[in-house]
């Protein structure tokens, strides 16, 4: 009331609301969301108080996760109430008495409502929990969100990145990514930040976005976007950057620090006077929970953030003429733009507006100098009636891409079934913009047009080869082709061809989406297609189509020209080519491909990736005759772990005793595949629970997820073994109480220093089987990197009762085949003729005609009791690595030690990829000339160790070294022992960063200059030793020198270089063995 700015009162407007969660005000009340409504309360008087009852406009909101129900609202520029809505909430959306069939359905989206004609359409698909949706001085609409990349351009019609599920249209095939060239949280640099960072920028969820147009800020924030960091506790700022069609959001300086746990941020606002509004749910619980009564309701606030001596100003636009809110379009302050637009809006829907308005703002729209007013006058324009069709000629020609872009989308909206006669000349006009702005508005135009006006705008569009690398583009043009695939095969089959040398993306997915059509027509139209060409790039791309779409069928009916384009394919001298067509000829049940595979899975000679893809092939038609043959692979190396895994498909008695007899020498890798296959089948977990209980497979193998699977088989002696050796699982809510009761109480009392490595390797043995932290591990659950990790309690609950609060997309799928096979996991994918379910270890797809029984079962697909088989030191290591703000090593222990290297790539493993990569199963390190040493850093960090390998220093020419119980430093050097190599260098021993040389006596003579060398490694308590072609070099009692540390490989500074390893092999070794 004295316009100190400071709320002088309080007034209750509306209250016994459920779950309200989105407001905004206009057209003479307020817009509520209140799941499971929309509503809208009116106040035509501007009293503050309600002229009359709630008036539900929607209903069928959804409130399974309550944080992630209806959002969030904005007036948008074009007249439309914009909000968001959260992944995990599944709603069906109409106006009250809409029929089950005709509700929209909606989980992660922006959705939009239109005030006067009361639509509600989706607008864009996608993302993970939106909290927040702005729009640019152009109009652009961005979004933030949670746990996934954190920033999007929301584009009308677009489909984004989801965190989990999938889009409702299962031809989608791909999503558009972030615009963020950053993320707010730690990733596997752990030099880049902490989870406290500025320059991080403190956790993955993210709450409300501002993109500042207020004008009273200094220039450099103006067009940034704010948003909350709630683990942060912080505003985060990103910088946005137009970059072809789209943007580029890099991490500006974070803006606002309330180092105070309970902070929630909401949502921020610009007002009058340019300084901004901060609406702070206050409450320290900052996740979801079931318990209604677990969240503070009493200590919200509202802030404000002002720069300098702004004094508040007193606005009545309601009191002003027609002419004067046209004129405030011009403002530099947006708040004034968006609201006087709104005003015109209403005054033009109750009839009351001055028609002399409508003249000024065509004035403004086609010859205003400043091309954002131009676009402003173009959206007050459209709010006020439409922009004049005789005006868009005109605009159409303007210089400003976003005039075009604007007049393309807002010309198209409303009028969608009249456009008709104007599709050639939206075509031609289409063939002749330069500007991927533009081009990118007509792409999503085209999906309100009727599918038969899209086909010559596409074929224009797609002409655009620049369009292939652009973020946007060619998948735009996909969401708009992809339903013409129903409507004309042979037209969409040629409008796919076309874009071959343009746009790649489109020939693939096109080819892949008639493939899917359930008519023999398609699979015709293909085959002709592959019979006709001569180009065996698209050859190999029809087959791969194909057979992507036909996966999960058994065997599916050839069309009657397969034959003759079977031949010529497989007469081609391209090897790939020829492979991939008789795997679609198994498909097509073709015998003598079927032989043909059978021949090359157990082909020695053959190269080992051929001969994992033919067995991808038989195990994909579930070949009668491959047992056996899956049996007698278990010997072979080279695909002894694909082996392992396609005998879950088959029940046979030789299958357990067979695996079984070969576990002790399995890698890890594929000693959890042989648990994953034995635990598929009720007989095969019988054999496993005996071996287990007899002491041939250690309990600690049998991790809690296995455990669980075994349960699924809801069988007697199952569950009696699992009893003897594994103990009870724990599943009452008192039994899980009790237990965080008691880790509590560990982590406060615990029986030795938390030891961070050790606590990485239980994550990799257990988490990373689902979970990224720090960039490294499975995507099936949540990344943990920015979570709110370093809560404790968070992180019991989390882990002893994952079922407490579950969103359905990670819910556990059961699945029981026909012939007993029981399959669990997360539903990825479905289709009429399979579903895809992922595994903790592979994406099983089922066709439905082998399903017998599936269940989606009320728990989560994370186990419980998966702390059951640690011991203590084990379990508080693990939680104070999950709450660590930078990634240690892990600790080399019997069961990680063949993480050292894989032989096929370097994970595991940091380094300059410029300089190291991996060749027939070798490390290579290849230099240009180096002025700094270079290092290649395994994530192994050991204590006593033994280590063999062999190296070749080509023309034996230059220094290299093998760095053991070493650290990395922040300048990309290393510090500790190095096993020397080069010439003068051989067999010495040398403590980089540090001591400098240990041990002088070279071991040279033992060398086979430029050849491959065996060198040897042993490091017990303070003895060092090593080793060259079997020659003792060093033997080293060092009590000064690091009892542990990671491995690393280096190529030394100096002139250009090449050196290669080969044969890795780590043997951690206990007191038991040769320690002194």
């Amino acid at each position: 009331a004295n316009n100190d700015g400071r709320f002088d009162t309080r007034k209750v407007f509306a209250e016994k609301l459920n779950l309200v969660s989105g407001l905004e005000v206009g057209f003479g009340g307020v817009w509520v969301g209140a799941a499971p409504y929309f509503m809208f309360i009116p106040d035509r008087d501007g009293d503050d108080q309600p002229d009359g009852p709630p008036q539900i406009l929607l209903d069928g909101w959804a409130w399974q996760d309550t944080h992630e129900t209806l959002n969030t609202f904005i007036w948008g520029p074009d007249g439309w109430l914009y909000g968001c809505h959260g992944v995990f909430t599944h709603s069906r959306v109409g106006k009250p008495g809409t029929p089950e069939s005709e509700r929209v359905p909606l989980n992660a989206a922006i959705w939009r409502y239109h005030p006067t004609r009361h639509e509600f359409e989706i607008f864009a698909e996608g993302t993970s929990n939106p909290w927040g949706v702005d729009f640019d001085d152009y109009g652009n609409a961005f979004s933030t969100a949670c746990v996934i990349p954190h920033l999007y351009h929301i584009i009308p019609g677009a489909r984004y990145q989801r965190q989990a599920g999938s889009h409702f249209n299962r031809f989608t095939y791909h999503d558009i990514q972030t615009i963020a060239d950053h993320r707010h949280y730690l990733g596997d640099n752990p030099h880049g930040g902490n989870g406290n960072s500025g320059d991080a920028g403190g956790g993955h969820a993210h709450a409300g976005a501002m993109i500042y147009l207020g004008g009273a800020w200094p220039d450099e924030y103006r067009g940034r976007i704010f948003m909350n960091n709630i683990h942060g506790q912080r505003l985060n700022t990103d910088v946005l950057q137009p970059k072809g069609s789209g943007f580029v959001g890099s991490h500006g300086p974070d803006f606002l620090l309330t180092g105070d746990l309970a902070s929630q941020i909401l949502n921020i606002r610009y007002g009058p006077d340019g300084n901004a509004f901060v609406i702070d749910w206050y409450d320290t619980n900052a996740c979801h929970h079931n318990n209604i009564e677990g969240h503070d309701r009493s200590n919200g606030r509202i802030y404000k953030v002002v720069y300098g001596d702004a004094k508040p100003r007193a606005v009545n636009l309601a009191g002003k003429s027609d002419a004067a809110l046209a004129e405030l379009i011009l403002e530099k302050n947006d708040w004034y733009v968006r609201h006087s637009r709104r005003l015109l809006q209403e005054r033009f829907a109750a009839g009351k507006l001055d028609a002399k308005v409508r003249n000024y703002l065509i004035n403004t729209a086609v010859n205003h100098q400043d091309d954002s007013r131009r676009v402003r006058a173009l959206w007050a324009l459209h709010v006020t009636g439409g922009v004049p069709g005789e005006q868009v000629p005109v605009l159409l020609e303007d210089e400003s891409e976003h005039v075009r872009a604007w007049t393309v989308r807002l010309a198209v909206e409303g009028r969608e079934t009249q456009l008709s006669p104007y599709v050639d000349a939206l075509a031609q006009f289409a063939r002749e913009e330069k500007s991927p702005v533009v081009r990118l508005a007509i792409a999503s135009a085209l999906q309100r047009l009727p599918l038969a006006d899209r086909w010559p705008v596409l074929e224009a569009l797609t002409r655009h080869a620049q369009d292939a690398e652009d973020h946007n583009l060619p998948l735009m043009y996909w969401y708009a082709a992809e339903p013409l695939a129903e409507v004309d095969v042979e037209r969409a089959l040629r409008l796919g061809l076309s874009c071959g040398k343009t746009i790649p993306l489109i020939r693939t997915y096109m080819i892949r989406r008639i493939a899917s059509i359930d008519a023999p027509s398609a699979l015709f139209a293909l085959v002709a297609r592959l019979g006709d060409s001569n180009d065996a790039a698209e050859q190999l791309e029809i087959i791969a189509g194909m057979r992507q779409s036909l996966q999960g069928q058994r065997r599916v009916t050839p069309p009657e020209n397969w034959p003759a384009a079977f031949a010529k394919v497989k007469a081609s001298e391209h090897g790939e080519l020829r492979r991939e067509a008789i795997a679609l000829g198994v498909t097509f049940g073709d015998e003598a491909a079927l032989d043909s595979l059978r021949q090359t899975v157990e082909s020695a000679e053959a190269e080992p990736q051929a001969r994992r893809q033919a067995l991808d092939a038989l195990l994909r038609v579930k070949d009668p005759q491959l047992a056996p043959v899956l049996v007698r692979l278990l010997g072979d190396p080279a695909i002894r772990h694909a082996a392992l895994g396609g005998l879950a498909l088959y029940d046979d008695a030789a299958v357990p005793p067979a695996i079984l007899q070969r576990y002790g020498s399995l890698s890890a890798d594929e000693k959890r595949a042989a648990i994953a296959t034995l635990c598929s089948r009720a007989s095969y977990g019988i054999a496993l629970l005996n071996a287990v209980a007899a002491g041939h497979v250690p309990t600690g193998d049998l991790t809690a997820d296995m455990v669980r699977q075994l349960q699924n088989h809801k069988h007697a002696e199952i569950d009696r073994l699992l009893a003897e050796t594994w103990g009870q699982v724990r599943s009452t809510p008192e039994d899980k109480a009790q237990l965080i009761g008691q880790l509590r109480q560990l982590m406060n009392e615990p029986p030795g220093e938390p030891d961070l490595a050790l606590g990485r390797a239980v994550y990799v043995k257990t988490c990373q089987q689902c979970h990224t932290l720090y960039n490294v591990g499975a995507s099936i659950g949540p990344d943990l990197t920015g979570s709110n990790r370093a809560d404790l309690e968070y992180l019991l609950s989390n882990i002893v009762d994952p079922s407490s609060v579950i969103a359905k997309d990670y819910q556990q799928t059961v699945v029981l085949t026909g012939d007993g096979r029981v399959v669990s996991g997360i539903l990825k994918s479905e289709d009429e003729k399979s579903l895809a379910i992922q595994t903790t270890t592979d994406l099983a797809t089922i066709p439905k005609a082998e399903i017998e029984e599936r269940q989606l079962s009320d728990v989560s697909m994370m186990p419980d009791d998966q702390l059951k088989q640690f011991t203590p030191l084990q379990i508080v290591s693990l939680l104070a690595y999950l709450q660590a703000k930078e990634q240690p090593p892990i600790l080399a222990t019997k069961e990680n030690q063949e993480l050292l290297f894989n032989g096929k790539d370097l994970t595991g493993w940091k380094g300059d990829a410029a300089l190291w990569s991996v060749e027939n199963g070798e490390i290579v390190g290849r230099s240009p000339g180096l002025e700094k040493n270079a290092f290649l850093f395994s994530d192994l960090a050991a204590e006593d160790f033994e280590l063999t390998f062999e190296i070749k220093l080509a023309n034996d020419q230059g220094n290299s070294g093998v760095q053991f119980r070493s650290e990395p430093l922040e300048d990309g050097e290393a510090r500790g022992y190095q096993a020397d190599v080069g010439p003068d260098w051989w067999g010495k021993l040398y403590e980089e960063s540090a001591r400098g040389l240990l041990w002088d006596k070279s071991g040279e003579e033992h060398v086979r200059k430029g050849e491959w060398n065996q060198y040897k490694i042993r490091a017990v308590g303070s003895r060092i030793q090593t080793w060259i072609n079997g020659k003792p070099c060093v033997d080293l009692d060092d009590p000064q020198g690091r009892r542990r540390g990671v491995f690393a490989l280096q190529i030394h500074s100096g002139p250009p270089m090449e050196v290669r390893f080969r044969n890795l092999k780590l043997q951690v070794l206990g007191p038991e063995e040769g320690r002194p």
